[in-house]
């Protein structure tokens, strides 16, 4: 048997591994199928491959697609397309571009407030990724004006704070129509985390959402219950991941959620 962790994320996105680390955290860790889900791009993917190859991983295409829902932020990952997809790289560049500006004007309206920080550097920290306010944090981190990236998203950048600034999303149809058209599937991630997530979720696969990520952290045993009898029902599949970030986060995450390869079978299936 072996055991999968189809969500991570590096310093392309939100993370603050590289591409290799989170490869050998994951081999150290007994995780021989990894998926890196970082938001909007697929840097990461690219630049580990022959690395992960080489290390007996099998890497599976994934991203983290931010999308919108009722005026609500719903993640959904999506695994085994075609990475070469011309139209999911000319969008996920699009999105690319949106983020930077947004990163600007993030940086702009903290200077507006007296704390200035360096937007290169905020690009520097985002590694050609998909950059995002994780990054603006680092930074103001970095720089002295708070403690903690908690703390930065709690002053200053998270919604309705003095410094945040309104993210494009997909639309659920757009992303999945997408995936779909390059040979993937696609999961609802971490959908206790949504407001009302028990009428969200239900809806998102009526909407075409292939699976549930019912392995996460902060999925408990009664909704990992739930949710996997809910996919069953409706002829849908399961998934799960440690939404590992690294330093970021307080505590250890990639090695504490170790996916079966039977659970993920529709997956391998694509690839």
């Amino acid at each position: 048997m072996r055991y999968a962790d189809l969500h991570t994320h590096t310093h392309h996105s939100d993370g603050t591994r590289s591409s290799r680390e989170v490869i050998d955290v994951a081999r150290a860790n007994g995780i021989q199928i990894v998926s890196i889900s970082d938001h909007d791009n697929l840097a990461a993917y690219f630049e580990s491959k022959a690395y992960a190859d080489s290390r007996d991983v099998k890497l599976i295409p994934g991203v983290e697609l931010s999308c919108a829902y009722e005026g609500h932020d719903i993640h959904i990952l999506a695994y085994a397309f075609d990475p070469l997809d011309e139209h999911i790289e000319a969008r996920l560049r699009s999105f690319r571009l949106t983020r930077a500006h947004r990163g600007e004007r993030m940086v702009e309206r903290l200077k507006s407030i007296g704390i200035a920080i360096d937007h290169g550097r905020v690009e520097q920290l985002a590694a050609g990724g998909a950059m995002g306010r994780p990054h603006v944090a680092r930074a103001l981190v970095e720089a002295g004006y708070v403690a903690s990236v908690a703390e930065a998203f709690d002053r200053l950048i998270g919604a309705g704070k003095p410094a945040y600034v309104e993210k494009e999303r997909f639309q659920i149809v757009e992303a999945v129509k997408l995936i779909q058209a390059a040979g993937g599937l696609t999961s609802v991630a971490h959908p206790t985390l949504y407001p009302n997530h028990e009428h969200v979720v239900p809806d998102l696969l009526d909407a075409g959402i292939d699976a549930i990520e019912v392995m996460h952290p902060d999925v408990d045993p009664e909704n990992r219950e739930k949710y996997t009898n809910l996919a069953r029902f409706r002829g849908k599949f399961t998934t799960g991941g440690s939404d590992d970030h690294g330093s970021v986060k307080t505590c250890e995450t990639l090695g504490t959620i170790k996916v079966p390869e039977s659970m993920i079978k529709p997956i391998l299936d694509r690839l």
